[in-house]
C-alpha cells in the first residue's frame, strides 16, 4: 500500500508542469506504518519539503501527520499545510495552514492538491 500512496505522489509530480526537479523517499517504520518525504524544486526556484506519516489498516490507508512547507526562492514561506495539534482554537484543529500573516482554518489538503496551488502560485493566477 506504501508503493501505491508514492507511486500517486511521483504521478502528480510528474504531471506538475512547473518541477525541475525533485526527491522522495519512503521509509518503512513497521508492516503496518511508514513515512514519505521528499523536496520538489520549481522553475522557479521554490520548493515544496514534504512528510507524510502513513499508517496501513485491512483495505485502507490512513496518513495521521502530514507537512506540505512551501518556500520561494529565497526559502521564505509561503504557506505551509500541516496538523501538529498546536493550535487548538482554529476551528479546524488540529488541520491549519500557515501564512506569512499568520495561521488559518484549513481542512487537510491532499499533496495532488498542495501542487496544484502551488502552480497557480508560480504561474501567477492566485
Amino acid at each position: 500500500m506504501f508503493d501505491i500512496r508514492a507511486a500517486a505522489i511521483e504521478a502528480a509530480i510528474h504531471d506538475c508542469a512547473i518541477v525541475a526537479t525533485y526527491n522522495l523517499n519512503t521509509v518503512q517504520l513497521s508492516p503496518n506504518t511508514a513515512y514519505l518525504e521528499g523536496e520538489v524544486f520549481f522553475t522557479d526556484g521554490s520548493r515544496l519539503v514534504f512528510f507524510e506519516f502513513l499508517r496501513s489498516a485491512l483495505t485502507s490507508l490512513n496518513r495521521e501527520k502530514y507537512r506540505y512547507h512551501f518556500m520561494d526562492a529565497s526559502n521564505q514561506l509561503v504557506f505551509r499545510y500541516d496538523n501538529a495539534p498546536h493550535h487548538p482554537k482554529i476551528a479546524t484543529f488540529p488541520h491549519h495552514k500557515h501564512r506569512p500573516t499568520g495561521v488559518a482554518d484549513s481542512l487537510a489538503p491532499r499533496f495532488e492538491q498542495v501542487l496544484v496551488e502551488i502552480e497557480a502560485h508560480v504561474l501567477g493566477i492566485l
